[in-house]
């Protein structure tokens, strides 16, 4: 689940994602269901808290390790104290979940499947058709409400707010317009959200067909 948080709001000035929860289900569970939230919420097995302080835990078929130990999947909140969640699933599926103040990282290992996609991508090899524009053609309006596995659905949401200064100079703001604009009109890709991801791209030297874009010229 990816929603604006208040820190995103108030200090970013933006209204674009972050990860807030995670649920795990299916038939490979075992009629388990797992939900890891943010330290604004709690990890649940069916519907039901667990894991308030550290510790183990079994849901259905899974395994859940609560804890300080582990690698960060995202090295920029490891100033803060860490809040570590490992599941270890059935098909040798793990899934490691960092929990901070108000938003969460998230891991994924696993074998390939076929028909596999998701946000993480399709585990096809080729990492360019799994970010930006060819991503969000696949999932940037959300999901449908029988692929949903949140007990409490929430609205989708598409970003409005244009990307903060100190993320995307005016420069750079001029030249990932006209990359948007095109996005927009073939993909449905929300011009302000890609607006902040080709600039952080860009900025972050991540490689993707935006940000190569971006550097054409410099």
């Amino acid at each position: 689940r990816f929603q604006a948080t208040d820190w995103t709001k108030k200090n970013d000035h933006t209204d674009y994602s972050s990860m807030t929860s995670i649920t795990v289900s299916g038939s490979f569970m075992n009629g388990g269901k797992i939900q890891v939230d943010s330290m604004l919420g709690s990890i649940s097995c069916n519907g039901m808290h667990i894991l308030q302080q550290f510790g183990q835990a079994t849901c259905g078929a899974g395994m859940i390790t609560f804890g300080s130990n582990g690698a960060l999947v995202d090295q920029a909140m490891a100033f803060l104290p860490h809040k570590v969640v490992l599941m270890h699933l059935p098909q040798d599926v793990q899934v490691q979940v960092n929990r901070w103040p108000n938003f969460i990282n998230a891991k994924i290992q696993m074998t390939r499947q076929a028909g596999q996609d998701g946000v993480c991508g399709n585990f096809n090899g080729d990492a360019s058709d799994d970010m930006g524009k060819e991503l969000h053609q696949r999932f940037g309006h959300g999901i449908s409400q029988d692929e949903d596995l949140f007990s409490n659905p929430i609205p989708w949401h598409a970003p409005e707010k244009m990307p903060n200064s100190r993320r995307c100079s005016q420069e750079k703001l001029n030249r990932a317009s006209a990359i948007c604009r095109q996005a927009e009109s073939e993909s449905g890709w929300s011009y302000a959200e890609c607006l902040g991801d080709v600039c952080d791209a860009h900025i972050q030297g991540q490689v993707s067909y935006q940000a190569q874009e971006m550097a054409v010229g410099q």
